[in-house]
């Protein structure tokens, strides 16, 4: 989509600009395509004279269908120019939105018609001609939104048009509801949209609503079938029981019937929950409601006929994949019942049965989908349970056949799945030794057969697993490493089958990884290249599928990191356009299906962005405003699910940022009682989960944000109850693992906030013991690295406050 120029507050490409103008204009319509490049457009301008065999004419066309809006240079020899005028009237016929400028005045009747209404600017004045274009620029930004995507729709009713209208290029979910939601929206003034572009999008909502009762008329279909089947078995059943003579075999038969019914009801639920989940546009409380009916009908046929064991194990396979989908849609609550009674089914089986090695991995399979949903849920000892009852499947099904693949594959995947949730819980030394098990079987794998993609691809993924844990650890050098050991496979499976969007997504997300260690490791430029390269890949896929929404959150991902390197490097404008691309992306997709949670959560991240650039540049208003349409995100997702730990995390979260921004302001009452609600969350989390490090982490910034207001505020002894409170939090992680140097770094921090507030209480013996605490712990981490130059700066600090207090 075009969008308009930097710095004008909307996120994307440059807005294009058609200069109009006689070529005896020429000089000034020079000074004019760089004044409008510095001031952050594309100007879009024919410098070429007529050469023989160029379709002159064409290129013209091509060029005023590209832009936004065209200014034309006003001016006698422009008036009197067949070729201007040709180029007037046909931007008139897209309903492109014109710019008029005076460059020589001329009469007014002399003025085309399409142009004579409008305001013009003058720039006949040379030494007004920066005020004059500044003037122009502002014109240009006003309404640019909706008339780059005038721009943008209007270029795809034209191709659709030329191609004799075919169904295949019409618009689908979410462009189509951004095309209606632009034609309702058209500002006073702006130009209307083309009958061919309305034509175009009215043709689309045909095909839109007669995909959808397709779809709903296929569903349909295949639930009155099987219930047809089902009414088949039970009037046979019925007719068993009444004539003795034929008992049996009319018995059979009917059992025969609800048997096919009861299959077909299974296979039915396990294509649905399959099919729902991967078409786009379709909402959330649809799906649910359409999978909630699928359902029903499956269970009443098995509870009314001779359940055989194959129709079980169909029956769990259709619960299997019923999860997957209730799970895309945010459903956390009906994904696990239907995992329950999947893990159940699977059991119940395996216990008629316990020597069957199938029956055993579907079993770990069941297991592994109920720690799905727990991680999900927040619910991360319970997963953890779940995915270790899984793993001693399948270790004893590996051990028993060392050279069957698919159980060693199996073993790995519940290596890195336990490895997930103790990196949630901060147990950082487990999920290392987890995913280093994970790698060893992965790699076995691939050097028994270097061809295989899908081994490969499990070999890139545990690369980045262990990556994930350096990095957490703060092994950047090594976390990149591992990131590009991944980067490695990626790109060759990539460049193996480029037409492989997995394997191009899988290059785009291993370009990322590298990007936030070179981020880390101070290497800017070259994080912004990697992200740059992570973009253009994602941006590839959005634009081949605008439908898929995955791929769209890609690329609002891949903005989110960009802008991230820029705010590192100061580019805070550039930041800004790239957290606001992402938001742009992030409202498209939760508009096209509000009730999916995920989406909401992804809007969620990209205010508190916007919101943390606006702090930078000193716009706190702005910030305020951002991270509070953040909080309410994060406040509806906290009460829509209130077991949601991640939902709680992030609501904590907005309540801090708020409350950071009024500290500034110097609203401290404000600022505290946000600070408290933070608190209160976090404690809650902790409390429930004494284990998790991460929540035990954040409470103790949460009381040490408590403490600063209470010590701004004069108030000495709250501050230093609060700055306690932390200090023991962090005490307790430091001696957890005395290797991880950051959590070292926070327990002298937390000595220094002591030694202040004892400094301010005049409190002198206190506040120098205190000092000499974080001292030790700083001279510990120097001696470890020597070249680290933030431990020597803390090092220099500790040191300049000590000898202050003892001269």
């Amino acid at each position: 989509m075009v969008a308009e120029a930097e710095g004008t507050g909307e996120a994307g490409p440059k807005a294009r600009v058609f200069i109009s103008y006689s070529r005896k204009d020429m000089a000034f319509a020079g000074q004019l395509e760089a004044a409008l490049k510095a001031r952050g457009f594309e100007p879009l301008i024919d410098r070429t004279e007529i050469y023989a065999f160029e379709d002159w004419w064409k290129r013209i066309e091509t060029l005023i269908g590209r832009a936004d809006t065209v200014v034309f240079v006003l001016s006698p020899d422009a008036v009197a120019s067949d070729v201007a005028l040709k180029e007037v009237a046909h931007a008139a016929s897209l309903n492109k939105r014109f710019a008029p400028i005076v460059c020589r005045r001329v009469e007014d009747g002399a003025v085309p018609e399409a142009l004579r209404r409008l305001n013009f600017i003058f720039f006949d004045d040379p030494p007004r001609f920066e005020a004059s274009t500044d003037r122009l620029a502002e014109a240009l930004r006003t309404d640019i939104g909706w008339i780059r995507q005038h721009t943008e729709f209007g270029e795809a009713a034209r191709h659709w048009s030329a191609a004799g209208r075919p169904r295949g290029l019409l618009l689908r979910s979410p462009s189509l509801e951004d095309a209606e939601r632009w034609i309702a929206s058209r500002p006073g003034g702006a130009p209307e949209p083309t009958a061919e572009t309305q034509a175009f999008v009215a043709g689309s909502r045909r095909g839109a609503t007669r995909r959808r009762n397709i779809l709903t008329g296929s569903l349909t279909a295949g639930l009155v079938i099987a219930l047809a089947l089902a009414g088949l078995a039970y009037w046979q059943r019925q007719i068993a029981v009444e004539q003795q003579r034929v008992a049996n075999e009319q018995r059979q038969r009917a059992e025969d019937t609800l048997a096919a019914a009861t299959k077909t009801a299974n296979s039915l639920v396990f294509d649905l929950a399959r099919r729902l989940r991967n078409t786009a546009g379709i909402p959330a409380a649809l799906v649910k409601d359409i999978l909630d009916r699928a359902r029903a009908l499956q269970d009443e046929l098995l509870k009314s006929g001779q359940v055989t064991p194959d129709l079980k194990r169909s029956e769990a396979a259709a619960l299997d994949e019923t999860v997957n989908s209730l799970l895309a849609i945010g459903d956390t609550a009906g994904a696990f019942a239907a995992a329950e009674q999947d893990q159940k089914i699977s059991a119940d089986l395996l216990a008629a049965k316990p020597d069957s090695t199938d029956l055993q991995r579907e079993l770990s399979v069941s297991d592994n989908k109920v720690g799905d949903v727990q991680v999900a849920q927040g619910d991360l000892a319970g997963a953890l349970t779940s995915y270790r009852s899984s793993l001693v499947i399948r270790d004893r099904l590996a051990k028993s056949d060392p050279g069957d693949a698919v159980w060693q594959r199996d073993l790995s995947v519940s290596y890195e799945k336990v490895g997930d949730v103790q990196l949630a819980q901060g147990d950082l030394a487990g999920a290392l030794q987890s995913y280093r098990d994970s790698i060893a079987i992965a790699d076995r794998l691939v050097k028994s057969d270097p061809g295989n993609a899908g081994w490969q691809r499990d070999l890139l993924v545990s690369h980045i697993k262990v990556g994930d844990v350096q990095k957490f650890r703060g092994d950047f050098a090594g976390a990149l490493q591992s990131y590009r050991d991944s980067l490695a496979i990626a790109d060759r499976l990539a460049k193996s089958d480029a037409g492989n969007a997995r394997s191009q997504r899988d290059l785009s997300v291993s370009y990322n990884k590298v990007g936030d260690m070179q981020v880390a490791l101070g290497d800017l430029a070259g994080a912004l290249t990697s992200y740059r390269d992570g973009l253009h890949i994602a941006d590839l896929l959005a634009k081949s599928d605008p439908g898929n929404a995955g791929w769209q959150r890609d690329l609002s991902v891949s903005y989110d990191k960009i802008g991230d390197a820029q705010q590192h490097q100061g580019d805070f404008a550039g930041a800004l356009t790239s957290y606001r691309a992402d938001l742009a992306i992030a409202d498209r997709l939760a508009k096209s299906d509000p009730g999916n949670a995920g989406r909401q959560r992804d809007m969620w991240w990209a205010y508190n962005s916007i919101g943390d650039v606006q702090v930078a540049q000193g716009d706190l208003a702005g910030a305020l405003q951002s991270y509070r349409a953040g909080l309410a995100i994060g406040d509806r997702l906290a009460k829509s699910d209130p077991g949601n730990a991640g939902w709680q995390r992030d609501l904590s979260v907005s309540y801090i940022d708020v409350g950071d921004v009024q500290v500034t302001q110097g609203d401290l009452a404000s600022a505290l009682k946000f600070y408290r609600d933070s608190l209160a969350i976090r404690d809650r989390l902790a409390q429930s989960n004494p284990g998790n490090t991460g929540w035990q982490g954040d409470l103790s910034v949460s009381y040490i944000k408590v403490g600063d207001v209470q010590r701004a505020q004069g108030d000495f002894a709250g501050a230093l109850t609060s700055y306690r409170d932390s200090l023991a939090i962090v005490d307790r992680l430091a001696q957890s693992d005395p290797g991880n140097a950051g959590w070292q770094r926070d327990l002298a921090a937390g000595y220094a906030k002591l030694a202040d507030v004892y400094g301010r209480s005049n409190d002198r013996s206190n506040a120098l013991a205190a000092l000499r605490q974080g001292q030790g712990i700083i001279a510990r981490l120097v001696k470890l690295s020597p070249d680290n130059a933030g431990w020597k700066r803390d090092q220099a600090w500790f040191d300049s406050q000590i000898a202050s207090l003892t001269k």
